[in-house]
């Protein structure tokens, strides 16, 4: 068996099954057959958004020319739609956004024609979810598109892979039942990542997800005592993308909120992983565990939730309820601490990221810095020692995206600015709140708490109830 389990293989209603396995351009993002792939609709050129924080997974886009400052009302609105419930960015590939909600009991995926909004297919699922916290119950974890296909993590644990010129179904595991996963506080809220191997002469593609599963029996009476739940063997698991069949479960440790990422480390692609309590350095062939750095607070009601943030072979880890940020050397046996935050001086002087995942330029990260909308700042760190250069206050827990030598940055509270990228000073070069022409009501409504992302000369927008397209190449 090319792919050893580790154990009991997950059951898989599998529908179709794609037959071709072709290059990609990278390995975030892989073809399971460019005959397949559906026509591009896209009428203008630029680069798709198909993954979790972009086609490097870094926040950054590669849009160039954007006018700065903005016109005085802003980036011009081309269409809105409303949503249901939930918090994930959309993801947007060949001319199509793919967004993904809640509207009652049902899941919902739709596929939106990107430059119009007009919709092109619909599909869903019944789900049970109800979160814990009182948070509303929609998706946290944001559609992946690889190649012909569309992968969604649902806050049950449901993930499905679809086709993406129509939808179609191709497989789903019910992780939470195969694997016995105690529901965490908000459920799931990890994306996929998809990564390609190489296994003698075959290329494998894989879907790589946090699972953290437990022994059966292991759920407690209440959330207070989350404490006691432990892992059995499956904290990050990898199915394969042409049939959803597990390929390898790696670890004993429970799921966080923070994505899996991938990184080259000398020379080999490896699997980062941030889960409840230690990064994960993960072959991912087969699944063998190389290193591990344990991070996180001692608080049992705290997350690690952000991504990892890479330079070379460091990666930086940034929560908000303890510890604070720590910069990792990858390059060793083992990991190594470079630096970490300073007890004592955290909540004023370090990145404290909670889910927002900073964006990394010309060596210095930016990005939200504190618990709550009332203490949370913008703020510009050091990579090399984790000082902090500048900070502002006001846009409450947002996301950014990096274009050019800018944030475009969306507030937890529906503002829209755009900031310098430079660590010499906070410098804001435009600030508006988007309005519907019609009504003028405001069209972001909070929470804002997902990362806006870019595509084709288009920013889109999620607040509460509603994704908005923005025009950032044309006035």
């Amino acid at each position: 068996m090319p792919f050893p389990s580790n154990g009991l293989r997950s059951r898989v209603r599998l529908v179709a099954v794609v037959v071709a396995v072709a290059s990609a351009a990278s390995w975030t993002t892989v073809a399971t057959g460019r005959d397949h792939l559906p026509e591009n609709l896209w009428s203008r050129p630029g680069e798709d958004w198909p993954v979790f924080l972009g086609p490097s997974g870094d926040g950054r886009s590669g849009l160039a020319g954007m006018p700065v400052p903005w016109p005085e009302a802003g980036p011009r609105v081309v269409w809105h739609a409303e949503m249901g419930e939930g918090y994930c960015p959309p993801t947007a590939a060949l001319g199509r956004l793919l967004v993904f909600d809640r509207v009652g009991p049902r899941m919902r995926l739709r596929c939106l024609h990107a430059e119009t909004g007009r919709p092109l297919w619909e599909t869903g699922y019944e789900s049970g979810y109800v979160d814990t916290f009182g948070y509303d119950g929609g998706p946290r974890a944001c559609p992946v598109v690889a190649g012909d296909r569309v992968l969604t993590y649902g806050p049950e644990g449901r993930l499905r892979c679809q086709r993406l010129a129509d939808g179609e179904l191709a497989w789903e595991v019910d992780t939470a039942a195969d694997y016995q996963v105690v529901q965490n506080f908000f459920g799931v809220g990890t994306a996929p990542l998809v990564v390609r191997v190489e296994d003698g002469p075959k290329t494998v593609d894989l879907v790589v997800v946090q699972v953290g599963g437990s022994p059966p029996g292991s759920t407690p009476p209440s959330p207070e005592q989350l404490d006691r739940v432990r892992g059995l063997d499956s904290g990050l698991v990898a199915f394969d993308l042409a049939t959803g069949r597990e390929a390898w479960r790696a670890s004993d440790e429970l799921a966080s909120y923070s994505s899996p990422v991938a990184a080259t480390i000398g020379g080999r692609t490896r699997v980062l992983a941030w889960m409840r309590g230690s990064l994960l350095v993960v072959d991912p062939v087969g699944g063998r565990l190389i290193g591990r750095f344990p991070h996180r607070a001692k608080e049992l009601f705290s997350v690690n939730a952000a991504n990892p943030v890479l330079i070379g072979e460091q990666a930086l880890l940034s929560e908000t309820y303890g510890p604070g940020s720590v910069l990792i050397d990858l390059a060793g046996e083992s990991p190594r601490e470079v630096w970490r935050d300073r007890r004592g001086l955290r909540s004023t002087q370090s990145m404290r990221a909670h889910w927002a995942t900073p964006v990394v330029h010309r060596g210095f990260a930016y990005g939200f810095s504190g618990r709550n909308a009332g203490d949370t700042e913008l703020v510009c760190m050091d990579w090399e020692n984790g000082a902090i250069r500048w900070h502002a206050g006001g846009l409450g827990r947002g996301g950014m995206v990096l274009v050019g030598e800018h944030l475009v940055v969306v507030g937890e509270f529906g503002d829209l600015v755009l900031v310098d990228a430079t660590p010499e000073a906070y410098r804001e070069r435009s600030r508006i709140r988007l309005v519907d022409a019609t009504t003028g009501r405001p069209l972001l409504a909070p929470p804002c708490w997902a990362a806006p992302i870019v595509a084709h000369g288009y920013g889109y927008l999620r607040g509460a109830g509603r994704v908005v397209c923005v025009d950032l190449e044309r006035p």
